[in-house]
């Protein structure tokens, strides 16, 4: 059914239980035990968590720091959002850090023209492999000390020896982790970079920026900021007159005089000297603007890097219904920028399009359509207004709660820190983080509900029992007799690698999570058989499970392949030769760290 594809995953795994318990193969306590693991607990906890960090605007701290380093520099940006992502996948899981870091390499390309496919297949493998630093990065660690935790169940041995089969600290398996990011980063910096598959998307230029609003509105560009020097002309002018000054193409965004930051400025407000415009348009226009107000440029965000942020505000567009009260009115007595705080940079009508005074002489129709640019908070309540129509449904409607940043960073700490000194299970003390961060507002329960990927629970729930009936049926016992000989004389770390290769093979075809649950079982048994280590067996299986890079299936390669303008192909040769060093830096490291 898993390679099919005739139902979901997930189903399959309801399924499962319920043919179980028709078949009366496990009592009830046992059939539905999935449900109450530590590994599924482990696997709510950790995605309410991330989620609460998303929720306070991480992502855009993340954003801004690195757009310091220069976007300039191809390499070094590389760099730099692998390291990032390979951390944060550690313990936001790898399709949550992607979802986080896809908007920012979004934002880089527009910037720099960095080609997107220069930096998204990174990022997604670098995702995938930052999961092996912790326990809980990715789903196959997550349910890991479920399986050793029912060792007796899968192994026929005696019960001193499954001493052995402790849990695995949640930095136990940091070091072998860190080399498999490094050798993904090292192929991706030393084979795959290459500064002109950077370049070459620069000379694409216009082509690359043409947007909705550029083909409808006829704005275009990039933002800038622009310091009003001593010798200005525009000292004592209005933003009014400021308008009148600019192109068409040209919208003036923010604006921060002293330590007031207006967004939108009002229309009224009079410019002084030092105030910062934020004024979006293309690079030779707002050049040109700069040299003749005496105006000093910078195409490198500071003061705005945080408010006018892709995550934070951006544009959207609204539509005069029939039903509106404000038929019959023009433009200017909206008071759009006092009243809404929305940014109109033009009106469509009937195909023609208004700027700066026309617009505002206006008088408004049904069908009118409102190009605007607004913060995502705002436009959230906009949206609940009845005199307009709001088109746009495609920016976050997540609040971003920045002040709850420092609680939900402290109680991710405070979690971390209670499993690291093993002062509660990882499950409860995980569990403490995601509570802390509900309690404090962080999320409410709504929200957190929302984000648990309720999917995986119940795969993972309806597979785990699966294992259990392996064994209590001889089915572990029964494969492990037909793929072993008798007598054997090929070396463990081969045995590994066949392992390894086989979960591997296995997780393209169902999930990692499946696989784990199916494998390691058999792998246990496998070791026992062998004199050897059941526990090391068992994680090399979970490690393998998670080498998902040579199809576009993964959650994470599936995410970034129409953003990047993969084909098929492209995952097969690079993920292929990443495939291909994961195993082998795996079974190296299995060797010398275990």
């Amino acid at each position: 059914m898993f390679v099919m594809n005739i139902v979901r995953t997930d189903v399959v795994a309801v399924i499962v239980l319920v043919l179980l318990g028709m078949c009366n193969i496990l009592p009830p306590d046992e059939l539905f035990s999935g449900f109450s693991s530590e590994a599924v607990i482990s696997l709510i906890a950790v995605t309410i968590m991330g989620a609460g960090l998303e929720a306070t605007g991480i992502s855009v701290k993340v954003a801004r720091w690195l757009m310091r380093f220069g976007t300039d520099k191809p390499r070094r940006i590389l760099f730099l959002t692998m390291g990032i992502t390979g951390f944060l996948a550690s313990f936001m899981r790898s399709i949550g850090t992607a979802s986080i870091l896809l908007p920012i390499i979004n934002k880089i390309h527009n910037r720099s023209k960095i080609d997107k496919a220069y930096l998204l297949m990174p990022m997604a493998f670098c995702s995938i492999l930052g999961g092996m630093l912790t326990m809980v990065g990715t789903g196959p660690l997550i349910i890991l000390n479920s399986l050793l935790a029912n060792a007796s169940h899968y192994v026929h041995t005696n019960s001193t020896s499954l001493d052995k089969y402790a849990p695995f600290g949640i930095f136990e398996v940091f070091p072998l982790g860190l080399a498999l990011l490094i050798a993904g980063m090292g192929y991706f910096m030393l084979v795959r970079s290459k500064e002109e598959y950077a370049v070459k998307d620069k000379k694409l230029g216009s082509s690359t920026t043409k947007t909705h609003f550029r083909k409808i509105y006829g704005k275009e560009g990039e933002i800038f900021e622009l310091k009003i020097l001593a010798n200005s002309p525009l000292i004592g002018k209005t933003i009014c007159s400021l308008e009148s000054l600019m192109d068409n193409s040209m919208s003036i965004l923010g604006l921060l005089q002293g330590n007031e930051e207006k967004l939108p400025p009002l229309r009224g407000t009079i410019l002084k000297k030092g105030a910062i415009i934020a004024m979006m348009g293309t690079t030779d226009l707002i050049q040109n603007f700069a040299n003749t107000h005496k105006l000093k440029a910078s195409t490198k965000l500071e003061v705005f890097a945080e408010t006018l942020h892709s995550v934070r505000a951006g544009f959207c567009e609204a539509v005069i219904p029939p039903s509106s009260n404000l038929i019959g009115q023009e433009v200017r007595e909206l008071h759009m920028k006092r009243k809404h705080h929305l940014n109109v940079l033009a009106l469509v009508r009937g195909g023609e399009v208004y700027h700066q005074d026309a617009l505002y002489k206006l008088i408004l129709r049904s069908g009118d359509t409102l190009g605007m640019y607004s913060d995502w908070a705002v436009l959230r309540e906009f949206e609940k207004n009845p005199d307009f129509f709001v088109l746009t449904n495609t920016y976050p409607h997540e609040k971003v709660n920045s002040a709850k940043m420092p609680v939900a960073v402290g109680f991710f700490l405070l979690a971390f820190l209670v499993v690291i000194l093993r002062i509660f299970p990882i499950s409860v003390g995980l569990l403490l983080g995601a509570v802390g961060m509900i309690a404090t507002g962080v999320l409410t329960i709504d929200e957190a509900y929302e984000k648990v990927s309720w999917k995986s629970v119940f795969l993972l729930a309806g597979l785990l029992p699966l294992g259990l009936a392996m064994e209590k049926t001889g089915t572990t016992d029964w494969i492990v007799t037909r793929v072993l000989p008798t007598t054997i004389t090929t070396p463990i770390w081969v045995i590994e690698l066949l392992l390894a290769i086989l979960a591997t093979s296995l997780a393209l075809i169902i999930s990692n999570v499946g696989t784990t649950v199916l494998l390691v079982p058999i792998a246990m048994d496998i070791a026992v058989t062998l004199n050897a280590e059941p526990r090391l067996f068992a994680l090399t299986v979970a490690m393998a499970a998670s080498n998902t890079f040579i199809l576009p299936t993964h959650q994470v390669n599936a995410l970034i392949s129409g953003p990047g303008n993969y084909s098929t192909r492209d995952f097969i040769t690079i993920g292929g030769w990443m495939t291909v060093i994961y195993l082998i830096v795996l079974i190296t490291c299995m060797q010398v760290f275990f």
